[in-house]
């Protein structure tokens, strides 16, 4: 399927790799079908994005919380699993969504101050290619001296 996205122009996408979010995304209930994407000239992409095949204005820039230094031990209860599809813990990922705070400086853009989504992860079953996004965790944070 030929797409068009909005930093990379048109792409085929394979219908194996579009990840189904079944009921969609907060505020984004209509957009069930995403893609994940990254710059292709990079050996190892430290942050993707994830757009909406179902409106592809709609896209967010993710990363892994490892690359923020973050590690989730997330429970999912009955429904969510079967929801997900789970059979493997190795097959599910954990993604954040990462935005700019605030409006950007002009004079350094560069230095925006970005956060992360840390409460509400995106939970992908990368085997089934489902998703969801596990919305109002509750976080204990760890700081570790290194």
């Amino acid at each position: 399927m030929l797409f068009n996205t909005s930093l990379l122009g048109e792409v085929d996408v394979d219908e194996q790799s579009i990840i189904t979010f079944a009921g969609g995304l907060p505020a984004f209930e209509h957009c069930t079908r995403f893609k994940l994407f990254h710059d292709a000239n990079c050996e190892s992409p430290r942050v993707h994005w994830l757009q909406s095949l179902d409106e592809p204005d709609v896209l967010f820039s993710v990363t892994e919380p490892g690359n923020l230094g973050i590690r989730y031990e997330v429970q999912l209860d009955d429904a969510e699993v079967a929801a997900l599809q789970l059979s493997r813990p190795e097959d599910v990922g954990v993604l954040l969504i990462i935005y700019r705070d605030g409006e950007e400086d002009p004079q350094q853009p560069l230095l925006s101050h970005l956060r992360a989504n840390v409460r509400n992860p995106l939970i992908i079953n990368f085997a089934k290619q489902l998703g969801m996004q596990k919305t109002n965790l509750d976080c204990d944070i760890v700081f570790h001296n290194r």
